[in-house]
C-alpha cells in the first residue's frame, strides 16, 4: 500500500487521539520505530494491523473508522492530486469519478510490486451521476464511502449514493450509484462536453420528432457546439418535423439515457437545425417496439375497471398500448392501477386486408390490458395503458392505422418541402 496513506492515517489518528497516539498504535500493531516514506509502498498487511489499532483506540468498528479515515483523507488527495496536474482545476466530484481508473489511480501504482492496485471501474451515466464497482481483496469499501463524503464538504456538491451490493454483506464486489442528490443536476446536460465526445468520434446522433402526429426519425452530425447551442446537419424531411415539433429528442452513442432539446431555428438550405435549452430524458429513446400515432381526430373511449365506467378520448395509440385523456371530473384512484382493464374504441381505417379478403372499416376493438401510470393533463387526468398481447387481426388493424396516417402526413410534408 502506498506510503500517503500511512502518514494520512498518522495525521488522522494525531487529530483525534494526541501526537502521542501515532507511536502507541505503532507499537501495538508491531510496528515500533518504522517510518513511512511517501515515495515507498508497504505491505497490506501493515495496513490493516495499524487500521484495527486504531479503531480500537477510537472505539469504533474497523468500517466507521474507515468511513471517518476516508473523509479526513479526501482533501489531502484533491490537494495533492491538483499540485501534480492529475486532477483538473475544474474537476469535481462526478469528474474525478470518471477519470479515477484511467488518470488517477495508474499514478499511485507499484510497477515493482506483484500486490494489485484498487479495481475501480467506474462509468459516467451521465453529468450527475457516475456508476462505481469496487473490487478488492482489501475490502476497504467504507474507505471509499467515506471519500465521497469528504469531495462532498469540499466541493458544496449535494453528493449521494446507493449501494444495492457490498463485499461486506457476502457479495463478490461493491457496487455504488454515485449521483448529485438535485432534480435540476439530474437533468443538467454539460452541452460542450456531451458534444465535443461526439464531435470527436465522428459519430452521429439519432433524431426523433414528430409532425401531425407521425414520428419522424433520422441520422444527425454535429457541425459546431458550445456551451448552449449545438448545430446539427440532417435530412430535410427531419428538419421540417423538428421545426413543426419544435423539440427534438436524440440518442447519442455514449450516453445510456437520451436527450431533449429545443429546435432554436431551422436553415433549410443549409440543411442544418439549431438546438438549445438541452435536458436529460427519463430513460432510452428510440427503442419502441410499437410505431405510435396521434390521432387527427376525436377517438371515444369506453373504460371498464370492474364495474366502474370511464369515458375519453384516445391522445396516441400503438400496438402497445394507449394513452387516454379522461372526461373532466372523471379520475382514477391509485388502488386501481392493479385492476386489469377493459377499452372499448373505434379505430378510423377504411379497410384493413384480413388473408385474401379486405374489410371495410371502420373497425370496433375490444381490448384488455392494465394501467401503466396516471398522469395530469390539463385539469384532468392522463391514463397510460398497456394492452395484454393483441391478436395478430388488431395488431395488424393498428399497423395499417399507422401507415395510412403515415401516408398523409409525408403527402403534407413534401407539399412544404416543395413549397
Amino acid at each position: 500500500m502506498h506510503g500517503i496513506i500511512f502518514l494520512a492515517f498518522e495525521d488522522f489518528l494525531g487529530s483525534r487521539l494526541g501526537s502521542d497516539s501515532w507511536p502507541q498504535a505503532l507499537e501495538q500493531a508491531g510496528l515500533a520505530n518504522v517510518e513511512f516514506s511517501p515515495e515507498q509502498f508497504y505491505p497490506d498487511q501493515s495496513a490493516f494491523s495499524l487500521f484495527s489499532v486504531g479503531a480500537s483506540m477510537l472505539g469504533l468498528s474497523r468500517d466507521a473508522m474507515l468511513n471517518q479515515f476516508g473523509h479526513h483523507l479526501a482533501p489531502g488527495l484533491v490537494e495533492m492530486g491538483r499540485s501534480t496536474g492529475i486532477i483538473h482545476e475544474n474537476w469535481k466530484t462526478m469528474d474525478i469519478l470518471e477519470h479515477l481508473n484511467t488518470d488517477i489511480l495508474p499514478s499511485f501504482s507499484n510497477p515493482q510490486s506483484d500486490s494489485q492496485a484498487p479495481d475501480i471501474r467506474t462509468y459516467r451515466l451521465k453529468h450527475g451521476e457516475v456508476a462505481v464497482a469496487y473490487v478488492s481483496k482489501r475490502k476497504l469499501c467504507s474507505l471509499l464511502k467515506g471519500i465521497l463524503q469528504g469531495m462532498r464538504e469540499i466541493f458544496h456538491e449535494p453528493v449521494a449514493f446507493k449501494e444495492p451490493v457490498c463485499m461486506l454483506n457476502h457479495a463478490p464486489l461493491c457496487r455504488l450509484s454515485v449521483y448529485l442528490d438535485d432534480p435540476l443536476m439530474q437533468r443538467y446536460v454539460d452541452i460542450h462536453r456531451e458534444f465535443e465526445i461526439i464531435h470527436s468520434r465522428i459519430e452521429e446522433v439519432k433524431l426523433f420528432s414528430q409532425f401531425k402526429g407521425i414520428p419522424f426519425s433520422g441520422r444527425g452530425l454535429v457541425l459546431r457546439y458550445s456551451h448552449e447551442e449545438v448545430l446539427i446537419q440532417t435530412q430535410p424531411q427531419q428538419l421540417v418535423a423538428m421545426r413543426e415539433h419544435g423539440l427534438v429528442y436524440m440518442a447519442v452513442p455514449h450516453l445510456p439515457v437520451g436527450l431533449k432539446a429545443s429546435v432554436k431555428k431551422v436553415d433549410m438550405p443549409q440543411g442544418s437545425a439549431q438546438l438549445t435549452s438541452f435536458t436529460l430524458t427519463d430513460g432510452v429513446v428510440g427503442q419502441r417496439c410499437f410505431k405510435r400515432v396521434v390521432p387527427d381526430t376525436v377517438i371515444p373511449v369506453r373504460l371498464f375497471f370492474e364495474e366502474k365506467r370511464f369515458n375519453g378520448s384516445v391522445y396516441n395509440l400503438s400496438g402497445g398500448g394507449v394513452a387516454v385523456v379522461l372526461k373532466p371530473g372523471q379520475t382514477i384512484d391509485e388502488m386501481m392501477l392493479f385492476v386489469p382493464v377493459r377499452l372499448e374504441f373505434r379505430v378510423p381505417v377504411k379497410w384493413v386486408k384480413v388473408g385474401d379478403t379486405i374489410e371495410l372499416g371502420p373497425h370496433d376493438v375490444n381490448l384488455e390490458g392494465n394501467v401503466l401510470d396516471v398522469l395530469h393533463h390539463g385539469s384532468g387526468q392522463l391514463v397510460r395503458i398497456i394492452f395484454s398481447p393483441l391478436s395478430e387481426y388488431n395488431l395488424r388493424l393498428m399497423d395499417h392505422y399507422f401507415q395510412s396516417r403515415q401516408e398523409i402526413v409525408i403527402s403534407e410534408l413534401e407539399k412544404i418541402l416543395n413549397h
